[in-house]
């Protein structure tokens, strides 16, 4: 009958989740957190079956990889992560419009089988091209495209491994910004569709499992040591936290907050000059704890500085009254990640546990 690497790789699949089910069920420190994850797991599964499975390098469509309910891998929530699956053997064209949003990057990612994947373009906004009715022609291929096909276009020269194309577009007032219109499609004619095969199945099945592990193991491979040092900010540079979870120009603030009911953690600092800022809080499993339906994140366009110029915030189940209130939704520990766009000079952030007092 055939199909054996497919059963193989299905069987790779399999043992991803039962390993990861088990190590979830260690790392969850109480019901919630276990039942988070498992939820985790599930999302992270369902995203990875989008960007392995469902993909046809000649048909290619972007996914967004945050919805409504999903905001799994530590995304920025105040914005959109569109990713569209590419083969390096052909030629693509993007195109759209810039839109009014804070900010607009585009990121090729490279890297098949066991090599770990790397950033191998990236284009800022400030890096594209616009007509007069702000929209951007971009073409992405190994070698130079005809005239033809290049014609009021920008090329971009991928490498031979190329897999994927990232965006990110950041907004910071939602109330008036205008999100980034994107489309991709084939430079050419696509073929017939063609019977699947046991070897391509079976490659994409593996990727997907890969995927997975990657993406459900953040807390444990990204900055692992914030666990045993709660309470404490790092600065870290894109460059420290993989270049293919990162942007260059970010520049990032990130630890735990680990704090019992009557407790929050205040933050004050003086904000860099730059275009964009974001504090996000994350659950253990680098998930976003609720971001539409919770004030657990908050941009530059969110929170009025104080008379002295001073951003004061205050992390915590309840709202003490001491600063713009981030809400852990009751959650004993988690993550607190801040985005500073444009690579400042990382400003100085008090970080302080507060005591509420307890009534007696």
């Amino acid at each position: 009958m055939g199909g054996e690497k497919s059963l193989e790789a299905w069987g790779f699949v399999r043992k991803v989740l039962d390993d990861l089910t088990e190590q979830i069920s260690q790392d969850a420190r109480d019901e919630r957190e276990l039942l988070e994850g498992l939820r985790v797991l599930n999302r992270v599964s369902a995203l990875c079956t989008e960007l392995s499975v469902d993909t046809d390098p000649d048909h290619p469509h972007f996914v967004d990889m945050s919805t409504p309910f999903r905001f799994v891998g530590g995304p920025n929530p105040h914005g959109a992560y569109p990713l569209a699956m590419i083969s390096a053997d052909r030629a693509y064209r993007v195109t759209g419009n810039r839109g009014t949003s804070t900010y607009l990057g585009l990121q090729v990612l490279a890297g098949t089988g066991m090599n770990p994947r790397r950033m191998s373009n990236y284009l800022s906004d400030r890096d594209l091209v616009l007509d007069a009715n702000g929209r951007f022609d971009l073409v992405f291929a190994t070698a130079r495209p005809t005239d033809a096909d290049l014609t009021g276009a920008q090329w971009v020269p991928i490498p031979d491994d190329a897999t994927s194309i990232v965006v990110r577009d950041y907004i910071a007032d939602p109330a008036t910004e205008i999100p980034a219109q994107l489309d991709i499609s084939l430079i050419g004619s696509a073929p017939p569709p063609a019977p699947l095969t046991d070897e391509q199945l079976a490659g994409q099945l593996t990727a997907m499992g890969w995927t997975i592990v990657k993406l459900a193991t953040l807390h444990r491979t990204v900055r692992p040591d914030l666990l045993d040092a709660p309470n404490v900010l790092i600065t870290s540079g894109a460059e420290n936290l993989g270049g293919e979870n990162t942007t260059p120009d970010n520049l990032y603030m990130l630890g735990m907050f680990s704090l019992e009911p009557h407790q929050t953690l205040q933050l004050e600092f003086l904000p860099p000059e730059t275009r964009y800022w974001s504090v996000t809080l994350e659950s253990i499993w680098h998930e976003c704890l609720e971001p539409l339906n919770r004030t657990s994140s908050v941009t530059n366009k969110g929170v009025a500085p104080d008379a002295d110029g001073y951003v004061r915030l205050s992390i915590g189940a309840e709202d003490d009254g001491s600063g713009y209130w981030l809400d852990t939704g009751g959650r004993n520990r988690g993550f607190v990640v801040i985005r500073w766009l444009d690579n400042p000079n990382a400003p100085d952030v008090t970080v302080r546990v507060q005591e509420k007092e307890v009534q007696r």
